[in-house]
């Protein structure tokens, strides 16, 4: 069995799932560890944190993945735009009927 490594560590576990998805939607095995009683004390760290190990071979892509923040897609700032413009077009229209 391959040996892992820790490459992150969250204080929260909704944190720590979504990086390792993030890693795992990379094609990176990834196991998040930490405790929070079995659900019971869902949200409190009883530990030091919530950990993500990945395989040996794999802790440098991890990281850097981690440290890099994702590409954002182009087509999201024309969607800004639009929904401030329409905003703006919104409020010309309240201030004429009052």
């Amino acid at each position: 069995m391959p040996s892992s490594v820790k490459v992150a560590t969250f204080y929260s576990q909704t944190e720590a799932l979504i990086a390792a998805e993030y890693l795992r939607a990379n094609g990176l095995v990834a196991t998040v560890m930490g405790d929070d009683a079995g659900g019971a004390f869902s949200g409190i760290t009883l530990s030091k944190g919530f950990r993500i190990f990945v395989p040996a071979a794999d802790e440098a892509i991890a990281i850097e993945l981690l440290e890099t923040p994702p590409p954002t897609d182009e087509g999201a700032g024309n969607e800004d735009t639009a929904a401030e413009s329409s905003d703006q077009d919104d409020s010309e229209i309240s201030q004429a009927e009052y």
